[in-house]
């Protein structure tokens, strides 16, 4: 397959119990112009053999295998390697709907301008693979016509969650490389990161209301409730660039979100156990000392209950916050169902 219309990107890691239900997802969507491109990033199980034995039987499916580097990376060795007009991400782990590519066809053949599609999405929350909350997130059907048109929505589409991940989106190739956009390697914030420098170029987006994708969230284990050294550096980079993108339309806004995501950083430092009681409490106000905080704890906007309570906590002293993010990180861990039910109001 020389030029497909679409090409789907995959980083798998260590996937053996969920990797055949998705080759089975993906080779059976309902369009036939497309190639899936299997990144094994380094995978130590049984990953790679269940692909290889897979793909002898489906030629639009593709496996490369790469030492580990991550998602992020293994993302960008897809991008380089697709052949498609238009490029899509998806997870290992979770599932589009068979209609997918063909609905984001005959949207582009209503708009073959369009630069971006967002897509309406399923987030479900898991406790040891039981079901313990499911939330669609709703785009409403309309079409961007100017770059700045799209910008300056870009807070209340931030806002709906819409905007951050990359399985609910299509993206053109030809603007990705052109402009060399690629994943950094980051564990957190990377989506976002490429996420805003592609739509610095984006001039005509679809909001496509149909639910085209299926997100499991494994609620306390997924990488985004990790610990990493430099967490809080790429969501304060996320803030920094939200803003540069937008020219700070809606900062107040962009701080009352880099507030939220700073409150799962602190999180993840009071749930690891690679840090002693003090270094988490030295991490922790590192982080509230930080001038990019300082002016967001100001500014934030608080524009719902749990904002104008999170503004709250985040100008309290910093003993009787840290308290309270104790508390937070207990009931993340321990009681998933609680905390998906606090986010689904924030």
């Amino acid at each position: 397959m020389n030029h497909p219309t679409f090409s789907i990107i995959v980083p798998v890691y260590n996937a053996e119990d969920t990797i055949l239900r998705t080759l089975e997802t993906l080779s059976q969507l309902d369009f036939p112009d497309y190639e899936v491109l299997l990144i094994n990033d380094g995978s130590t199980d049984h990953t790679e053999q269940i692909i290889s034995e897979f793909v002898k039987e489906d030629e639009k499916i593709r496996l490369i295998t790469t030492k580990n580097q991550g998602p992020g990376l293994a993302r960008n060795e897809g991008i380089t390697r697709a052949k498609g007009k238009y490029l899509l991400f998806f997870d290992a782990d979770d599932a589009p709907i068979k209609e997918v590519l063909s609905d984001y066809h005959t949207l582009l053949m209503e708009e073959p301008d369009s630069d971006l599609i967002i897509s309406s999405f399923t987030f479900r929350t898991l406790s040891d693979e039981k079901l313990i909350s499911e939330k669609d997130y709703l785009v409403p059907a309309y079409r961007y016509t100017s770059h700045e048109l799209f910008v300056n929505d870009m807070y209340q589409l931030m806002n709906q969650q819409l905007m951050y991940v990359v399985w609910n989106k299509c993206y053109r190739r030809d603007i990705i490389e052109q402009h060399q956009i690629r994943f950094k390697n980051y564990s957190s914030c990377e989506d976002r990161i490429f996420n805003l420098n592609y739509y610095e170029h984006c001039r005509q987006v679809i909001l496509n209301p149909k639910i085209e994708y299926i997100y499991d969230f494994e609620g306390g284990k997924g990488i985004t409730n990790k610990y990493n050294p430099n967490k809080f550096q790429t969501f304060k980079e996320f803030y920094e660039l939200a803003n540069f993108v937008t020219k700070e339309k809606d900062k107040a806004g962009m701080a009352s979100l880099f507030l939220k995501g700073t409150t799962s950083v602190i999180f993840s430092i009071y749930e690891t156990s690679t840090r002693t009681s003090k270094e988490k409490k030295q991490e922790a106000m590192q982080i509230l000392n930080d001038e990019a905080i300082k002016e967001a704890k100001k500014i934030a906007l608080a524009d719902s209950n749990a904002k104008k309570v999170t503004k709250w906590l985040y100008n309290m002293p910093a003993p009787l916050f840290l308290s309270a993010v104790k508390m937070g990180s207990f009931v993340e861990v321990k009681m998933p169902g609680l905390m998906a039910a606090l986010k689904r109001v924030y």
